[in-house]
């Protein structure tokens, strides 16, 4: 029986390793799936994107949301990226934002528990006895997820009015599309 106990410990022993290896590949996994995952420059799909609406002839309104590893910095360059395509594209050469809406959100993650069990184990006789505990942890965590909403007006030549920042169009793009080393 003192085998058994010997046995049984060795096993309690290699499931803590085997949980610990486990929890450790999920970190790895984790590290490896979040490189080089930030949202694309690219129309609203599962991961988010970017999306427009006409609002008059020269009036659009332009957002972009992004996933929990795309910062707040990229998100406000991606709408506006968008909306100085849309002005190129439209023969404008300025634009100014008229106005900023925070679409940012935080989302609660739940990626399971994660319970370890310690203990015991001594023997009388032909009886091995264990007495341990079991401790269970979520791993819940919030994730941030940024988005913005910018109302656009487009201009040809400088607009008129008093504005906080004029947009080139041309300079614009040419100057994100250098920053985020973008290829179209």
């Amino acid at each position: 029986m003192f085998t058994l106990a010997l046995s049984h410990v060795m096993l309690t022993i290699l499931f803590q390793i085997i949980g610990d290896v486990m929890k450790s590949w999920k970190i790895l996994l984790l590290i490896l799936f979040l490189t080089g995952c930030a949202t694309a420059y690219q129309p609203m799909g599962g991961t988010g994107g970017f999306y427009h609406r006409m609002v008059s002839e020269n009036a659009y309104i332009i957002g972009f949301s992004g996933n929990a590893f795309t910062d707040s910095q990229k998100a406000n360059d991606f709408a506006k990226l968008r909306a100085a395509e849309i002005g190129s594209k439209l023969g404008f050469t300025h634009f100014v934002i008229a106005g900023t809406l925070d679409k940012s959100r935080t989302e609660i993650i739940n990626s399971g528990s994660t319970t370890t069990t310690s203990g015991n184990v001594s023997s009388f006789g032909n009886t091995a006895y264990f007495s341990g505990t079991s401790t269970t942890t979520d791993n819940s965590m919030p994730v941030y997820k940024p988005g913005v909403e910018i109302g656009v007006l487009y201009s040809d030549g400088l607009p008129e009015g008093r504005h906080l920042e004029i947009f080139h169009i041309e300079t614009f793009m040419a100057e994100i599309k250098n920053k985020y080393n973008l290829k179209f």
